[in-house]
């Protein structure tokens, strides 16, 4: 009988959180102890090569505090293709990141690995959480066509085809066994060789076998890593030192041609953890992130690509997506790391605010709409108020709705708004308030100015897309709010009152259908961990209850209902985590909703003071039916996904129960024959449909109250996840504030949902200054709704615009703008040509991405 003889691809490499169980700086200190080791086992032919991680970051880190002898040697090896770097710049979390941040994520990976040497065309995912539907077309648009995971594939081979919604696919190794695999660290590294060999066999389809020899954040051990390799090689198996890129060229050699197919997602926890309630640990991580992204995509971008194309800071934004980036890790934003490390993530964060705060500040400089200086030549000087301001709609699409923000006048006075068309509008002043208006121009002393701040709301038909719109303030009235007697909200649109749990009952007149028991909040206990949810056996739930009366506000355009619920909690579980405590805490919410004359959409803002620990805090949304799925948004996709109403609390050793909790960006849409809720939000990124007798419930994670990094006696997860270290701030006590938003079903598309998500996340903005006369109208407009923009930025002096498809249909559209565009070039996401368009239209395939360069005359 012939014996099957197998080829081991050894690849050595270490898995680098660059912050997790210790903070970045001790990390980094190890890090320079790990390459020193590599590059002496490579300079000595102990070792071969050795793969860095696949990200960059990790060498930058290792590069700012290098001495220069060693920054020498180790770019020399990267030169010699012994130390293998790229593709990404992190490792970053798939499902509580954008689209943009992961295609930004492999650009500047890319663009720093060919800087340095030659990036590896791997997609390389060992560790991530699960993956999004869109990674194999995301991975094509940068000519990678594989990919290497390990969680979330659900597989008895290791070879497999992994398709996304348009049709792209790469080939994809299931590592069965994981990546953290330092076999020949091991004393008996000879049997342990052996009997990995011995579990992923079966796997195979080919003689090709891999194994990653490493793990998190260790280097090879001293001695001669080779001679290792060349001894323990027998009859049956062959042990080669070798790369992933080398290991899958052989592998494709011998591939048979029935390859199993994957599709979409993959979040299945059958071979290992998930560790799906990630989702939803301090939730105010996902929440600081999203508004980083919105603020770079959303505003920075397309305001330096509109006034100051000409002299874009192409580096400063590289850098600010550097520093967004370095808070993606998926121990980063998942909030499963020390308390230190998330301390660390949000002065991140504020670094970040400022510095976007300041470029778009100057992008409005660039274009003379306001200067900084006092003898500049801008209209507006730094100590004039905003009896004229601009209006900036980033969309590629026109914008009806309200306006919303914060001007200020150096005289308190009665006034209208005109635009710059003449037309007038009459704004509800929603808050008034004396204050100091401060300026530092660059060639006086900072002083501060006495006025008036008024924060106005005010309706506009047809924004026009990508543009900067001036009004004026002129003497006239505006609307104020008046307090109402009966604390009901009475719109065009819906009658709405608070019961006595804090819930509302919603009547919609358009339908007569009338909702109960909306915008619910409950606690129940858990006693899990920063990585998942686990209730305890004696499981209590408490829900609301409506504190003092409600209080509605009109000003006959805006409606702002004030409540507060409060809840009777338990203090916390009891040490033996089996049920909660006798002592009893307050948790309060305070809860603003805002309902405007034009539109359909119920804004929410939630402020939560939290006293409880051990506990998770949702709002409930009743359905009014059963539902069969739901729709929600991850990276350039709308995800159908079937609705788990069966949830189990105990796991086997070493697994989890299964999977109930889904993954949202930004919208929720949870209908059946149009009956239902469409929810939006910014960081809640966890939710749940749940059973409730004739209808289901919409249940949306708040908080999640832990206060462990990991523990090992969860009932939804048989063993730990992580080092058992305490984690105190992850109690998340303290105030918290929410923006969420949601409207009865309506019978919309999923394009237009999520249309109306990223104005509901991004809408237009109010900036002092004065944009007559500048020519920045219209910059790109696109005419299909259904289709929906990711990024409009400059890169290497051309104007770039990101498309993508959420739908199941191809989608026609037209490019129209307010100046004349000579070129317009559809190119791949790493900028490579792919066809001159004829004319200024194209189709876009269902579920796909595209990108194109603009060139304007």
């Amino acid at each position: 009988m012939t014996v099957k003889t197998y080829t081991c691809y050894v690849v050595f490499q270490t898995h680098w959180d660059r912050e997790w169980y210790l903070p970045f700086e001790v990390y980094r200190h190890r890090l320079t102890q790990v390459i020193d080791r590599i590059v002496e086992g490579l300079e000595n032919n102990e070792l071969e090569q050795f793969v860095l991680d696949g990200q960059m970051a990790a060498l930058e880190d290792y590069l700012e505090v290098c001495e220069p002898y060693m920054e020498e040697r180790i770019l020399s090896l990267i030169k010699e293709k012994k130390i293998i770097i790229g593709p990404w710049y992190v490792l970053a979390d798939e499902f509580l990141v954008s689209g943009e941040s992961l295609i930004r994520n492999l650009e500047i990976g890319m663009k720093l690995a060919n800087k340095y040497g030659e990036s590896q065309m791997v997609g390389y995912l060992p560790d991530t959480f699960g993956h999004v539907s869109q990674m194999p077309q995301l991975l094509k648009g940068f000519g990678i066509d594989n990919a290497i995971a390990w969680r979330g594939i659900d597989s008895d081979k290791s070879e497999l085809i992994w398709k996304a919604p348009d049709g792209s696919q790469v080939l994809t190794v299931f590592l069965p066994e994981g990546y953290y695999q330092p076999v020949l660290n091991e004393e008996s590294y000879q049997t342990s060789m052996a009997n990995y060999v011995e579990k992923v066999k079966g796997f195979a389809q080919t003689s090709a076998l891999l194994l990653t020899n490493g793990g998190d954040h260790l280097m090879p051990k001293h001695g001669d890593m080779l001679g290792k390799i060349n001894e323990i090689s027998s009859e049956e198996v062959t042990f080669v030192s070798s790369t992933y890129e080398h290991y899958l060229t052989s592998l494709k050699a011998e591939l048979p041609e029935d390859l199993p197919v994957y599709y979409g997602e993959l979040r299945s926890n059958k071979h290992a953890y998930v560790l799906p309630n990630v989702l939803s640990t301090r939730t105010y991580l996902k929440q600081q992130n999203q508004m980083m992204e919105d603020e770079l995509t959303g505003y920075t971008e397309p305001l330096l690509t509109l006034t100051a194309s000409n002299n874009y800071p192409a580096r400063y934004l590289e850098e600010s997506w550097k520093l967004l980036m370095k808070n993606h890790p998926h121990d980063s934003i998942c909030g499963c790391s020390l308390d230190e490390v998330h301390r660390e993530m949000e002065t991140r964060t504020m670094k970040l605010g400022q510095r976007l705060e300041s470029l778009q500040m100057g992008a409005l400089a660039a274009a003379g709409i306001q200067d900084a200086a006092e003898s500049g030549h801008a209209t507006r000087k730094p100590f004039e108020d905003n009896t004229v301001f601009t209006v900036f709609n980033p969309h590629v699409h026109s914008y009806s709705g309200p306006i919303r923000g914060t001007i200020w006048l150096k005289e308190d006075i009665d006034f209208s708004l005109v635009d710059e068309h003449g037309q007038y509008y009459q704004p509800t002043i929603l808050s008034k308030r004396k204050d100091r208006h401060f300026a530092s121009p660059l060639d006086a002393f900072p002083e501060f100015t006495e006025g008036t701040f008024y924060e106005v709301i005010f309706s506009v038909e047809e924004l026009p897309a990508t543009s900067l719109t001036t009004f004026r303030v002129v003497e006239g009235e505006y609307k104020t709010l008046v307090e109402m007697e009966a604390g009901v909200v009475d719109t065009a649109f819906y009658r709405i009152n608070v019961e006595t749990d804090g819930s509302l009952t919603l009547e919609e007149k358009t339908t007569g259908r009338t909702y109960k028991g909306l915008q619910s909040f409950y606690s129940s206990l858990d006693v899990g961990d920063e990585y998942t949810y686990s209730p305890p056996k004696d499981d209590i739930r408490t829900f609301g209850r409506l504190k003092g009366n409600p209080k509605v506000d009109y000003s006959g355009d805006v409606s702002l209902l004030h409540y507060t619920v409060e809840l009777e909690v338990p203090a916390g579980c009891r040490e033996d985590r089996t049920g909660p405590v006798e002592e009893k805490v307050t948790t309060e919410i305070q809860v603003t909703v805002m309902l405007t004359s034009h539109s359909p959409r119920i804004e929410s803002k939630v402020k939560v003071l939290n006293r409880a620990q051990d506990q998770r805090l949702r709002v409930q949304f009743p359905l009014g039916a059963t539902i069969e799925q739901t729709y929600s948004d991850t990276a350039f996709d709308v995800v159908k996904r079937p609705a788990k109403k069966i949830e189990e609390f105990d796991a086997p050793k070493q697994k989890e129960v299964p999977v109930v909790v889904e993954p949202s960006l930004s919208f929720i849409r949870a209908e059946q024959n149009g009956v239902g809720i469409h929810f939006f939000h910014r960081g809640l990124q966890e939710y749940q449909v749940v059973p409730s007798g004739k209808e289901d419930i919409l249940e949306v994670t708040v908080l999640r109250s832990v206060g462990w990094l990991s523990r090992d006696d969860l009932r939804t997860r048989g063993g730990g996840a992580g080092p058992g270290m305490e984690t105190p701030e992850g109690q998340c006590l303290g105030t918290y504030t929410f923006d969420i938003a949601f409207e009865p079903a309506s019978g919309c598309t999923n394009g237009n949902i999520a249309k109306s998500a990223h104005f509901y996340r991004i809408p237009p903005r109010i900036y002092p200054g004065d944009a007559r006369g500048k020519n920045l109208v219209r910059l790109v407009e696109i005419d299909n709704k259904e289709v929906q923009w990711s990024a409009l930025y400059c890169s290497d002096g051309e104007m770039y615009l990101r498309l993508w498809n959420p739908t199941k249909k191809e989608q026609a559209f037209q490019f129209s703008t307010g100046q004349e565009i000579n070129t317009i070039t559809k190119v791949n996401m790493d900028k490579s040509e792919l066809i001159l368009l004829n004319d200024q239209s194209d189709r876009l395939s269902p579920k796909g991405i595209a990108n194109y360069r603009l060139q304007f005359s």
